[in-house]
């Protein structure tokens, strides 16, 4: 197994105007636990992005997911929708294994849905395929207790949404934002998967419509908290906003209250809680490049010469095959002191448009996109966390 160790040093002081760097030694161990298996369709693994991820019985689930199997967004590639289950034993002593006798597929192809860990097993909601944009909501556990997996139909949303986001808390889902087939949604719900026959009940909105943003839950000591991180809208005028905006969700008021900004506009990352009241952003997209294609996709529409239209097409080409990877830094929020920190910039590239799954003692970063179009197949396992 081809490991990959990177160590990365915590820098206190506030980005935002302060000079003071004081450091104090964080670390974390990256590796890579495995590589997607063969797609036995393709006879490859270009890699999934989008695809439900969670954590059942020692065992690491990635079902769904989307590629470019033939060729590139820009050489008129096709994005292809999978139903592939992969289950990766894991092991003692970071020994990990595919499991190779046949297991289930989804009921579709989905992708770019969300998906969180709760007590009774991996609920996956929304996403979209071939056919459009998906309002269902699964279970993926384990039938009677053993290896076999099973998926149970849930309430579905009230609208259908894709690159929303998602977090649990026990056995209750919270979800919101994400695309709708016109818009960018700011609705927020909420479903107990305890209850028989419950459905998703409508909470107080987000504080603005945005998709591709990270929701997690966090304590601040006292009560357990839902937090809102960055993420994008994309305009009618074809070009996206990118937002460094935090938002923390009162769960008994039933309130969202502004709190302090990312140092950087960012969306489509992963992000963990630990420590005593601590979060972690991984990585993410600035969206630099990913405005910059726009504003060319823009001009493109409207050039009337053939010539300078060809032009702006190669420019554009240009730009997504010279992809320089996503941020790969890593940010540290206090929820307490409402203050971000930033550990030094990782040197690997760093997958977005995916999720992280923690498990007893290590999170996992399966699959997602590393370059514009171009998806890894390499599932990342943090080791340990010195907070």
């Amino acid at each position: 197994m081809k490991n990959l160790f990177f160590q990365l040093f915590l820098f206190s002081g506030l980005l935002a105007g302060n000079p003071t760097i004081a450091q104090k030694k964080m670390k974390i161990n990256l590796s890579i636990a495995a590589q997607l298996p063969i797609n036995g369709k393709l006879g490859k693994q270009p890699g999934l992005a989008g695809a439900f991820a969670g954590y059942i019985q020692n065992r690491l689930i990635i079902a769904g997911g989307a590629n470019f199997p033939d060729s590139m967004p820009w050489q008129g590639g096709k994005k292809a929708y999978w139903d592939d289950i992969y289950v990766l034993n894991i092991g003692k002593k970071g020994k990990y294994s595919w499991e190779k006798t046949p297991v289930m597929k989804l009921k579709e192809s989905i992708a770019y849905g969300a998906s969180v860990q709760t007590n009774m097993g991996i609920v996956c909601v929304g996403g979209e395929n071939e056919n459009g944009i998906s309002n269902k909501t699964f279970l993926l556990h384990s039938a009677n207790s053993g290896n076999e997996l099973e998926i149970i139909d849930l309430p579905a949303l009230p609208v259908p949404l894709t690159n929303l986001s998602a977090v649990s808390i026990g056995n209750i889902v919270y979800a919101g934002g994400g695309e709708t087939v016109s818009n960018v949604s700011d609705r927020f719900f909420k479903l107990d998967i305890e209850k028989k026959g419950d459905h998703w009940e409508e909470l107080q909105s987000l504080p603005m419509q945005v998709s591709h943003a990270v929701m997690l839950a966090q304590t601040d000591g006292l009560s357990t908290h839902i937090f809102l991180l960055g993420g994008r809208k994309k305009n009618q005028s074809g070009i996206s906003d990118f937002y460094s905006s935090v938002f923390e969700y009162d769960i008994k008021k039933n309130e969202w209250v502004k709190k302090m900004d990312m140092p950087y506009a960012v969306s489509a990352g992963v992000a963990i809680s630990g420590g005593r009241n601590n979060i972690l952003y991984i990585g993410g997209d600035k969206g630099e490049i990913f405005q910059k294609v726009e504003t060319l996709q823009n001009a493109i529409k409207t050039e009337k010469d053939d010539l300078q239209k060809l032009q702006l097409i190669q420019q554009k080409n240009q730009l997504q095959i010279n992809h320089p990877g996503f941020c790969k830094d890593v940010l540290e929020y206090d929820v307490v002191k409402d203050k971000w920190t930033l550990f030094d910039t990782l040197s690997a590239d760093v997958p977005v448009t995916t999720t992280i799954v923690k498990t007893n003692k290590r999170y996992f970063i399966p699959s997602g996109e590393i370059k514009a179009g171009v998806r890894s197949h390499e599932v990342i396992v943090i080791e340990s966390i010195l907070w």
